[in-house]
């Protein structure tokens, strides 16, 4: 079967590399490979004397070398295939490399570690070393050991570790749009939230082995992406019996704050972690097992903004413990077998989340969020072929509840600037995402005339389901009113309220499940001389099914598509040295499916409208609450609830038509060059284009709304202007209002006893124009964009007592779509979006947040006088891009270029809308450099080590602001926290973080 795919794909690109087959490098390709490397001890030094063995899995065809006074060795006249190395040395721990390929023309090197140890314990595994260049692919894969990277300082979560990969940042992988566009994984296989996509799962990460980020020229064996893929591969127990406890700590005393006076803000003032792991044999041989533990304290404070000192802090923290636990088993019943089964637990607890400085801290969230997940794997390693199956899966219920309970309404002070919430929390959240899926993969290694052939074909499976309910709190929220006067209000006191707003609906009922099915066959053909071309297919089905929320009707299908992804790569070994290496490849990335792609169906009934009323009836209790039928009883229009109201339109949907999993088409070019056996220099250029992105659409949107020009805003309240980002008062050019309420108006106006002059802009004549007749669809939105161009460039060294990192990157990420989807307006706002709600395509073009225009990385590890190690990791970032936004609420009255109040009515149907004040990307944050330290003191004790170390984050002191207030609403002198462009978070500042392991 191979063979003659070989010969198919061998007819498609021969006449695409024919003038490459004459190389003279090419001509003299040898038909045997080679190995060479260097072996070196824990401390680095090379070792000298060791003896290396290869061989065939089998134990066939067997050759030995020995390492000289550098540790270097090398074996050559190596049939092309699969084989097992063996290094030994007396006084160190035998290192075992079970499967290395091996290919002809190429010398294949690693890096053996050799652990000291007076009598032959166990065995360890040799690596690759860092700066060897793959030419048997065409991806741009970082695979980053934790054990490479121990000195480095970083956080103590796995995640943190995408900080290292050049262009990328956690959450934020290749200009993908937030975790929801990546791929998360445990050993393979996908764990992914199954409602919005992206990261369920965060393990330890002394639970991993290393975290392998891919997706830049990824063949067809890899999917459900338009970031990347984020794959922890978790430790496995050997032969050698290991553990090791820690403790780290974060101490109040040892924490800097950057929290400026009168300012919003969260900063940790305390993290402490106890963990623990130990791995060994159950038999030697063949059982092997782990098992790790941790207990994680965090406490996050937040400014008051309620007292007369400016840099006080709530005495009520956010507290954070999470408690985790893992078990491992596995099996190697033979040579060629292994069996792997996984279990653990973590349960996430959190008192007071959601606190800011502003809200009463009743108003905080109890969270928990009790997760169990497993995985199960098999693979079985042959000479020539390699079969692999693993299955894994998560179940979870989380919730997010206010402390008095779902009975007991909010009270949200109705004020210019920001609005504080007392009494309770406005809503409460119950959420219960569970996921399972597998795959399997067959691949086999043919020889060829001249070189070698790899099929791999593979299935993979994924189901979840996800319920999500939202509710508010007392069925409704009471929005008092300041007293004219005083400016003041009891929030406690519902007797001395001059008068109550009420605020009802907002909630959210979701049942989700959703199917990822896909088929693929990745070739990796050798056949012409120091070129490796890499064609892939891959099918996928995606499919999302709703059950109504009201109960209307039986589960229903909601979306569905199938597609086939191309692949296709090229690897030219320049020198046929495996030193200079030219990769191209260029494919399509389907997006995983979760239900934040569909739950908008028509039929689901998921989102609830929200109704403001401006007046409510006499009150004694803050806590009293009506039903709506109580409401609609008590409507009066001086003693009850208003007459009127004002609806938030949040449950747009329509029918599902033409619905097309979003993808992204991608190239990328790179260069790879090693400068003897310790440099590797690289560079890349990556170009991506979003296709297909899904949202709401109204195909009559442009006839239903018209425009209204030259508008001011004010304060409801006081009158007081709402200003600029020059302190002037706003003046919005346009805004697009609803025709059905435009015409009202004009109908209401000219049959006045006193007809009133229409609004401006419009006649009388307009009313027989005037349509709106919504066309809304669930499908493929016309114009969405979002394009990325990155330049990329990074050196590494693997030196004796030290290794370096450094990257630039260079990312232009343009579009109109902010987040994954078409929804929303700024990316963070989940709402119909600019297909459906015409102010929201006002600006919307230009450069997108969340990815920086400049990254520059740079970390070194090393040896250090007086038996220290340490390391430094170095980051700056410019050139993050923002523009200010306006939110159409009921706070404001709107006033015409002639200083006229327009009528409330008009802006009925798009109350909630944002409009972009300025061109997408119009500002941008200020450069932020980061840099943190770490040094280690090992004191060895008989067989035990403790490891005394010392993280010193944010070095520098920087102060610089990483998230700003981009709406004028909240805009107020008396409130400087509520101004366009105050800080709402700047980066963590210096802290001091000691930990302690001790280890076996």
């Amino acid at each position: 079967m191979s063979h003659t795919l070989s010969v198919g794909w061998t007819l498609l690109i021969a006449s695409a590399c024919s003038l490459l087959t004459s190389s003279p490098a090419a001509a003299q390709r040898a038909q045997t490979g080679a190995v060479a490397g260097i072996v070196v001890s824990e401390a680095g030094a090379t070792v000298s004397d060791a003896t290396i063995v290869i061989s065939r899995p089998d134990g066939s065809q067997p050759q030995a070398a020995t390492s000289g006074s550098n540790g270097a060795f090398q074996l050559s006249s190596l049939d092309p295939g699969l084989y097992r190395i063996v290094a030994r040395r007396i006084g160190f721990r035998e290192a075992t490399l079970p499967s290395l390929r091996v290919i002809a023309g190429r010398t294949s090197e690693v890096r053996v570690t050799l652990t000291a140890s007076p009598t032959q314990l166990s065995t360890v595994e040799i690596r690759v070393t860092p700066t060897t260049i793959d030419a048997t692919t065409s991806e741009l894969a970082q695979r980053i050991a934790v054990a490479e990277v121990a000195l480095v300082p970083m956080g103590r979560d796995a995640a943190s570790l995408v900080d290292l990969v050049p262009g990328s940042k956690k959450g934020f992988v290749w200009g993908g749009a937030g975790d929801a566009a990546n791929n998360y994984q445990i050993d393979g296989v996908s764990i992914n939230h199954p409602g919005t996509g992206g990261e369920f799962l965060s393990p330890s990460i002394d639970w991993i082995e290393a975290l392998e980020v891919r997706g830049l020229g990824s063949g067809a064996e890899y999917g459900g992406f338009q970031g990347g893929i984020i794959n922890a591969v978790t430790r496995t127990g050997t032969n050698a019996w290991k553990a090791a406890i820690r403790t780290n700590l974060i101490a109040p005393s040892t924490t800097a704050s950057n929290i400026s006076p009168n300012e919003e803000g969260a900063e940790q003032s305390l993290r402490r972690e106890y963990s623990a792991d130990m791995a060994g044999p159950i038999i030697r041989d063949r059982l092997f097992y782990f098992l790790g533990g941790a207990v994680i304290d965090r406490r996050v404070q937040v400014p008051d903004l309620f007292t007369p000192e400016v840099d006080d802090v709530r005495p009520v923290e956010q507290e954070f413990r999470d408690l985790r636990g893992i078990g491992k088993l596995t099996l190697r019943p033979g040579p060629f077998d292994r069996i792997d089964a996984l279990v653990g637990h973590t349960d996430a607890r959190v008192e007071n989340a959601e606190l800011n400085g502003l809200n009463d801290p009743a108003t905080a969230l109890r969270v928990r969020s009790p997760t169990t997940f497993y995985e199960l794997g098999w693979s079985r390693s042959g000479v020539t072929s390699t079969f692999d199956a693993r299955l894994a899966g998560f179940q979870s219920k989380e919730t997010r509840l206010g402390y008095e309970g779902d009975n007991v309404p909010g009270v949200q002070i109705f004020t210019p600037g920001r609005q504080p919430v007392f009494q309770n929390a406005v809503f409460s959240d119950r959420v219960k995402p569970a996921s399972i899926g597998g795959n399997v993969s067959w691949s086999r290694l043919d020889n060829l005339p001249g070189g070698s052939n790899r099929l791999v074909v593979g299935a993979e499976l994924t189901r979840g389901t996800w319920e999500k309910d939202r509710t508010r709190n007392g069925g409704m929220t009471w929005q008092p009113y300041l007293d004219p006067t005083t400016r003041t209000v009891n929030p406690a006191r519902a007797d001395t309220w001059l008068d109550a707003a009420s605020e009802w609906g907002g909630s959210i009922h979701i049942d989700a499940e959703v199917e990822d099915v896909a088929l693929y066959v990745q070739d990796y053909l050798n056949f012409v001389p120091n070129l490796t071309f890499t064609p892939g297919l891959r099918y996928g089905r995606w499919s999302g099914w709703l059950t109504p929320a009201d109960g209307s009707s039986e589960r229903f299908l909601a979306a569905r598509h199938q597609a086939v992804d191309p692949r296709i790569g090229m690897i030219w070994d320049v020198t046929g040295k495996n030193d200079f290496v030219l990769k191209a490849h260029w494919g399509w990335y389907h997006q995983a499916m979760s239900a934040l792609f569909f739950d908008r169906a028509e039929g689901a009934n998921a989102y609830e409208n929200e109704r403001f009323y401006f007046q409510g009836p006499p009150l004694t209790d803050s806590r009293r609450v009506y039903t709506p039928a109580e409401r609609d009883a008590n409507i009066g229009t001086f003693t009850g609830f208003s007459p009127t109201f004002v609806e938030t339109i949040l449950n747009e949907a329509g029918p599902v038509e033409n619905y097309r999993q979003p993808y992204v088409e991608q190239a990328v070019l790179s260069l790879e060059k090693r400068f003897g056996p310790r440099w590797k220099a690289e560079i890349s250029f990556t170009n991506r284009v979003n296709k297909d992105i899904v949202g709401l659409v109204d195909r009559n949107r442009d006839q239903n709304y018209s425009p209204i020009t030259g508008i001011t805003v004010r304060d409801r309240i006081f009158f007081s202007a709402v200003l600029d980002t020059d302190a002037r008062p706003l003046v919005l050019d346009t805004i697009w209002v609803s025709n059905f309420f435009l015409r009202q108006d004009l109908i209401s106006r000219r049959s006045n006893l006193f007809p009133l002059p229409p609004t401006k802009g419009y006649t009388y004549a307009d009313i027989d124009r005037l349509t709106f007749n919504p066309d809304i669809v669930l499908t493929t939105v016309p114009g969405a964009r979002r394009k990325m161009n990155q330049l990329t460039a990074s050196v590494r060294t693997e030196q004796e007592n030290y290794s370096w990192f450094g990257s630039v990157s260079y990312t232009n990420l343009q579009g109109n779509v902010a987040g994954l989807t078409g929804f929303g307006t700024v990316g963070a706002d989940f709402t119909a979006g600019p297909g459906v709600r015409r102010n929201e395509r006002t600006n919307f073009e230009g450069r997108l947040p969340n990815i920086p225009a400049f990254d520059f990385k740079s970390w070194m590890t090393g040896s250090l006088p007086g038996g220290l190690t340490g390391g430094v990791f170095a980051a700056m970032t410019l050139g993050e891009y923002f523009a200010p936004s306006f939110r159409i609420t009921p706070r404001f009255r709107f006033y015409d270029s002639d200083a006229r109040i327009l009528a409330d009515s008009l802006f009925l149907g798009i109350i909630g809308q944002s409009i972009l004040v300025e061109e997408r990307g119009s500002r941008k944050y200020p450069a932020n450099l980061n840099v943190d330290l770490r040094l280690e003191k090992r004191i060895t004790a008989g067989s035990f080590n403790a490891v005394v170390s010392g993280d010193l984050f944010n070095a520098t002191g920087s102060a610089a602001i990483i998230e700003r207030n981009l709406t004028f609403n909240d805009a107020t002198t008396n409130d400087p926290t509520s101004v366009f462009g105050a800080p709402r978070r700047r980066v963590a500042p210096m802290r001091l973080q000691i930990g302690l392991r001790i280890e076996h």
